[in-house]
């Protein structure tokens, strides 16, 4: 409580000891309605479509097996041993032999 000493008897006096000892409203700092609050920026996932060969090449350095990569890419497995840059070796073929 703030005291304000009151020298005279006078009406300006009073009015400005009644004024000192009022009570005084609380105020409180609140955002205006007006105002707006950031919004939230969620982050977002950027997708690369990659090269059939650079997917196929990916995997396999991931670990998966040529018949995995087939599967999930759809090619054949000789397409994906020619994006992997495996070379079949062709079976040896025997000959006949003239009786």
């Amino acid at each position: 409580m703030v005291t304000t000493p009151i020298s005279g008897n006078t009406a300006s006096d009073l009015a400005a000891a009644a004024q000192a000892t009022a009570p005084q409203p609380q105020t409180t700092t609140t955002p205006a309605a007006s105002v707006q609050q950031p919004t939230k920026i969620e982050p977002t996932v950027d997708t690369v479509k990659l090269p059939v060969s650079a997917e196929v090449r990916l995997l396999k350095t991931q670990g998966q097996t040529v018949a995995q990569i087939a599967v999930s890419t759809g090619l054949s497995a000789q397409a994906v041993n020619s994006y992997l840059g495996i070379a079949q070796i062709p079976l040896p073929t025997v000959a006949a032999t003239k009786p």
